[in-house]
């Protein structure tokens, strides 16, 4: 009865992303026999939990926007969102949640062909800053299976909603990023 689009993110939101990222490196470590047990377990436990809680407890609040994160990746998705938005997104390194082994597997060379195409087709309307490890820029366009939702909330209530997303059972939401004026990118990682 209420539809959350991925456009109307406003300048000083906040972004909630509700999953760790890293399923496709993890998955294609996987596929090629280079997985540790533990990292293939976190990563299943992620992909089968659905979004349908987390979309709740996220319908609870005055959102602007929101979409999920799929095989576009963290910033094919947003990227979308900001131009819909007429926003630049800015994530912020060290807060972006990752599964166990992913940036192991991203140091390996397990990138999936995914990633490399969302790379080349995002990259140029992504700054990357130099203090951004290699590792991060390329989970950042890693396709996600069954990836979290990204959710545009306004500041003042990005804390009760991570608050009520882990009170709901979705423990690994967390704050990864904000909305602000549009620059020459729709996607910064500082």
């Amino acid at each position: 009865r209420r539809v959350i689009r991925n456009v109307g993110a406003q300048i000083g939101d906040a972004l909630v992303l509700t999953k760790p990222l890293g399923t496709g490196v993890l998955m294609t470590a996987f596929k090629r026999d280079r997985l540790a047990p533990e990292y293939y377990d976190s990563a299943v436990a992620t992909m089968v939990q659905l979004n349908a809680r987390a979309a709740e407890v996220m319908l609870q609040f005055e959102v602007h926007a929101a979409t999920d994160i799929t095989g576009f990746g963290l910033v094919g998705h947003s990227s979308k969102m900001a131009d819909g938005s007429g926003v630049t997104i800015v994530f912020e390194e060290s807060d972006l949640p990752l599964l166990p082994g992913a940036l192991e597997c991203c140091r390996e060379g397990l990138i999936p062909g995914g990633g490399t195409r969302n790379r080349e087709f995002y990259g140029p309307r992504t700054r990357i800053s130099e203090e951004v490890s290699d590792e991060m820029s390329a989970i950042a366009f890693d396709p996600q299976t069954s990836g979290g939702l990204l959710i545009a909330v306004s500041d003042r209530d990005a804390i009760s909603l991570v608050a009520a997303l882990h009170s709901a059972g979705v423990s690994e939401a967390c704050i990864v990023g904000k909305a602000a004026e549009r620059s020459g990118f729709a996607i910064e990682l500082v």
